[in-house]
Protein backbone atom coordinates (compact mmCIF):
# COMPACT_ATOMS: atom_id res chain seq x y z
CA UNK A 1 0.00 0.00 0.00
CA UNK A 2 1.30 3.42 -0.95
CA UNK A 3 1.68 6.09 1.76
CA UNK A 4 -0.41 9.24 1.43
CA UNK A 5 1.42 12.36 0.38
CA UNK A 6 1.30 15.33 2.75
CA UNK A 7 -0.10 17.93 0.37
CA UNK A 8 0.61 20.79 2.81
CA UNK A 9 4.34 20.14 2.95
CA UNK A 10 6.68 22.07 0.70
CA UNK A 11 9.91 20.33 -0.16
CA UNK A 12 13.15 21.75 -1.47
CA UNK A 13 14.73 20.24 -4.56
CA UNK A 14 17.96 21.50 -6.06
CA UNK A 15 19.33 20.22 -9.34
CA UNK A 16 23.06 20.81 -9.69
CA UNK A 17 24.18 21.07 -13.29
CA UNK A 18 26.30 22.87 -15.81
CA UNK A 19 25.73 26.36 -17.18
CA UNK A 20 24.54 26.37 -19.84
CA UNK A 21 22.79 23.14 -18.92
CA UNK A 22 23.72 20.01 -20.82
CA UNK A 23 20.87 17.79 -21.97
CA UNK A 24 21.35 15.50 -18.92
CA UNK A 25 21.08 18.40 -16.46
CA UNK A 26 18.16 19.97 -18.32
CA UNK A 27 16.30 16.63 -18.51
CA UNK A 28 16.80 16.05 -14.77
CA UNK A 29 15.43 19.49 -13.90
CA UNK A 30 12.41 18.96 -16.16
CA UNK A 31 11.81 15.48 -14.72
CA UNK A 32 11.68 16.82 -11.15
CA UNK A 33 9.10 19.41 -12.20
CA UNK A 34 7.04 16.86 -14.10
CA UNK A 35 6.98 14.41 -11.19
CA UNK A 36 6.17 17.10 -8.65
CA UNK A 37 3.18 18.12 -10.75
CA UNK A 38 2.14 14.49 -11.28
CA UNK A 39 2.28 13.82 -7.54
CA UNK A 40 0.71 17.14 -6.55
CA UNK A 41 3.73 18.08 -4.43
CA UNK A 42 4.60 21.69 -3.65
CA UNK A 43 8.26 21.88 -4.63
CA UNK A 44 10.69 24.77 -4.31
CA UNK A 45 12.75 23.76 -7.38
CA UNK A 46 16.08 25.49 -7.86
CA UNK A 47 19.00 25.16 -10.29
CA UNK A 48 22.51 25.30 -8.87
CA UNK A 49 25.57 25.61 -11.07
CA UNK A 50 28.59 23.31 -10.85
CA UNK A 51 31.49 25.05 -9.15
CA UNK A 52 29.46 27.62 -7.24
CA UNK A 53 29.74 27.92 -3.48
CA UNK A 54 26.13 26.86 -2.98
CA UNK A 55 26.56 23.71 -5.12
CA UNK A 56 29.82 22.86 -3.36
CA UNK A 57 27.95 22.59 -0.04
CA UNK A 58 27.03 19.07 -1.16
CA UNK A 59 30.51 18.04 -2.32
CA UNK A 60 32.81 18.77 -5.21
CA UNK A 61 30.39 18.69 -8.12
CA UNK A 62 31.85 18.64 -11.63
CA UNK A 63 30.86 18.26 -15.26
CA UNK A 64 31.76 15.12 -17.21
CA UNK A 65 34.59 17.00 -18.95
CA UNK A 66 35.99 18.17 -15.59
CA UNK A 67 35.65 14.65 -14.17
CA UNK A 68 37.70 13.15 -17.00
CA UNK A 69 40.32 15.88 -16.62
CA UNK A 70 40.60 15.46 -12.83
CA UNK A 71 40.96 11.66 -12.97
CA UNK A 72 43.49 11.94 -15.81
CA UNK A 73 41.56 10.16 -18.54
CA UNK A 74 40.53 11.25 -22.00
CA UNK A 75 37.04 12.60 -22.37
CA UNK A 76 34.70 10.09 -24.03
CA UNK A 77 33.50 11.19 -27.47
CA UNK A 78 29.95 12.30 -26.77
CA UNK A 79 29.45 14.61 -29.75
CA UNK A 80 26.81 12.44 -31.44
CA UNK A 81 24.85 12.02 -28.21
CA UNK A 82 24.99 15.77 -27.54
CA UNK A 83 23.81 16.56 -31.07
CA UNK A 84 20.83 14.22 -30.68
CA UNK A 85 20.10 15.19 -27.07
CA UNK A 86 20.48 11.49 -26.25
CA UNK A 87 20.42 11.54 -22.43
CA UNK A 88 20.61 7.75 -22.09
CA UNK A 89 23.50 7.59 -24.55
CA UNK A 90 25.40 10.24 -22.59
CA UNK A 91 24.92 8.26 -19.38
CA UNK A 92 26.09 5.04 -21.11
CA UNK A 93 29.23 6.78 -22.41
CA UNK A 94 30.02 8.21 -18.95
CA UNK A 95 29.44 4.97 -17.04
CA UNK A 96 32.76 3.17 -17.83
CA UNK A 97 34.73 6.26 -16.82
CA UNK A 98 32.82 6.52 -13.56
CA UNK A 99 33.19 2.79 -12.85
CA UNK A 100 36.98 3.06 -13.21
CA UNK A 101 37.08 5.82 -10.55
CA UNK A 102 34.47 4.96 -7.91
CA UNK A 103 36.44 6.59 -5.11
CA UNK A 104 37.23 9.87 -6.84
CA UNK A 105 35.34 11.91 -4.23
CA UNK A 106 33.72 13.87 -7.07
CA UNK A 107 30.03 14.36 -7.67
CA UNK A 108 29.24 14.23 -11.36
CA UNK A 109 26.40 16.46 -12.53
CA UNK A 110 23.49 16.20 -12.75
CA UNK A 111 22.94 15.90 -9.03
CA UNK A 112 19.65 16.10 -7.16
CA UNK A 113 19.44 17.38 -3.59
CA UNK A 114 16.12 16.85 -1.79
CA UNK A 115 15.56 18.68 1.50
CA UNK A 116 19.32 19.33 1.77
CA UNK A 117 20.28 15.67 1.21
CA UNK A 118 22.25 14.61 -1.85
CA UNK A 119 20.06 11.86 -3.32
CA UNK A 120 21.21 11.31 -6.92
CA UNK A 121 24.30 12.06 -8.97
CA UNK A 122 26.40 10.78 -11.88
CA UNK A 123 23.45 10.10 -14.17
CA UNK A 124 19.92 11.18 -14.86
CA UNK A 125 17.88 9.64 -12.04
CA UNK A 126 15.56 6.76 -12.81
CA UNK A 127 12.02 8.16 -12.99
CA UNK A 128 10.63 5.58 -10.55
CA UNK A 129 13.42 6.12 -8.01
CA UNK A 130 13.05 9.90 -8.23
CA UNK A 131 9.27 9.62 -7.82
CA UNK A 132 9.79 7.51 -4.70
CA UNK A 133 12.37 9.93 -3.27
CA UNK A 134 9.95 12.84 -3.73
CA UNK A 135 7.17 10.86 -2.06
CA UNK A 136 9.44 9.97 0.87
CA UNK A 137 10.41 13.63 1.28
CA UNK A 138 6.75 14.52 1.82
CA UNK A 139 6.33 11.81 4.44
CA UNK A 140 8.77 12.90 7.10
CA UNK A 141 11.44 14.51 4.97
CA UNK A 142 11.16 17.70 7.03
CA UNK A 143 9.94 21.16 6.14
CA UNK A 144 12.06 23.61 4.26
Amino acid sequence: MMEAIDMDMKISVKVIGTDPPCSRCHWTYELVGELAEELGIDVDLEKLVVGTEEAERYGRCVSLRQFAELVGEPMPDISEELARGDVGGLDRKAKPLLERHPDSGLILAPAVVINDRLKFFEQVPDKGELREALREATNGGGDV
